[in-house]
């Protein structure tokens, strides 16, 4: 590694890079991704998503394949040496304008749920512009400093998550999960597939393979954080629905902040969203700051320019922007994470699929031995 490229990513751990990858995905329970589930599904919501879940590891593996076709690069450098340097800038591009789609949705999405629980008169530019003040200054340490960020915080989150559905427990009747078929079988499959993009995060650990020490800590992270990912989805989805049923659960705005509510031991323990507001606030400023930072670091691979920093400022301008554009909580569910948790997969996993594809058609291989081609 070159000096630049340190000051570009860093270097990281096995664990590091699965609570990096892990907290991207399990941020969506503290939002609207569990109730639209379950309002999609029914009661068959919670092992709806394990079908989503099996399906993005499928997607992963081919993924994997493709960078272990082409070692030592990662798939910037594939996309170009795949289908030309042109094309594969276009397309590096437009992962780079992904990420801050999706950062931008995740700010929205979280400034729209803060007001309508917290701060409902608040303007939502001051408080976006706060918040992508945070995340620029987490972003100016590089992908070295968020991982840390990430391995810190990460088993807190999970811990509050789980003291909340554990403290939840008086509330469930498992009479709720009735009928265990949802909605229909067929559906439950066929939205399990789609939903698969609730996971297409993982797809990170291709654009950062060269800091997380080659294909086996890679294969290794991206398994690992997809299963504890579904895990947890699975587990949030149940809890909600035993606590809910799938009539009112499919109604809660945040199923995770109402069962934080509903909390009732004694006049002295009851109520705890401070637990729930520790995990959300946490999780999702990690999360912005993730898809920030690859949204600037992307763009740089596409320019080959050295280093991130100097565009911390513009892109921050144009996050603002974009975080701007949705009018409304329904525009930014119904469009934004629609589109993030049920369609991104068909560009995200799809598109290195297509290159994988190609390469095998044109026999295209990355360098093996002392920089020689196969």
């Amino acid at each position: 590694m070159t000096e630049k490229m340190n000051d570009r990513q860093g270097y990281i751990g096995t664990y590091e890079a699965v609570c990096l990858t892990s907290i991207m995905m399990v941020t969506k329970i503290f939002y609207t991704s569990i109730a639209v589930i379950v309002k999609i599904e029914g009661t068959s919501g919670w092992y709806g998503t394990l079908i989503s879940c099996l399906t993005s590891l499928v997607m992963f593996s081919f993924i994997f394949l493709l960078l272990k076709r082409f070692p030592h690069m990662d798939i910037t450098k594939i996309f170009e040496a795949v289908i030309g340097r042109f094309a594969g800038k276009i397309l590096t591009l437009l992962f780079s304008a992904y990420m801050i789609f999706y950062a931008a949705s995740s700010i929205r999405e979280f400034i729209e749920m803060i007001k309508a629980y917290n701060l409902p008169y608040t303007p939502p530019s001051i408080l976006i512009f706060g918040f992508i003040a945070v995340c620029a200054i987490v972003a100016y340490h590089g992908l070295e400093g968020i991982a840390r960020v990430s391995a810190i915080f990460f088993v807190p989150v999970i811990i509050g998550v789980v003291l909340i559905l554990i403290l939840a427990s008086p509330n469930y009747d498992f009479d709720y999960i009735k009928p265990y078929f949802g909605y229909g079988l067929k559906k439950t499959i066929v939205t399990g597939v789609l939903r698969s993009s609730a996971y297409d995060e993982v797809v990170i650990l291709a654009f950062i393979i060269n800091s997380v020490h080659g294909l086996k800590i890679c294969k290794r992270a991206g398994y690992s954080s997809i299963l504890i990912s579904g895990l947890t989805f699975s587990t949030n989805i149940l809890c909600n629905i035993l606590a809910f049923q799938y009539t009112a659960g499919s109604e809660n705005l945040s199923s995770l902040f109402e069962l934080s509510r509903a909390i009732y031991f004694n006049r002295f323990v009851q109520r705890l969203e401070s637990i729930f507001l520790f995990a959300w606030v946490v999780a999702s400023l990690v999360t912005v700051s993730i898809a920030f930072y690859l949204a600037i670091d992307i763009y740089t691979k596409a320019f080959r320019i050295p280093g991130h920093r100097p565009l911390i400022f513009p892109f921050s301008f144009i996050l603002f922007m974009v975080a701007l554009i949705p009018e409304n909580m329904p525009e930014v569910v119904q469009v934004n994470i629609q589109f993030i948790r049920q369609y991104s997969g068909f560009f995200i996993y799809l598109a290195p699929i297509a290159i994988l594809l190609l390469a095998v058609l044109f026999r295209k291989r990355g360098e093996l031995h002392n920089g020689k081609k196969s």
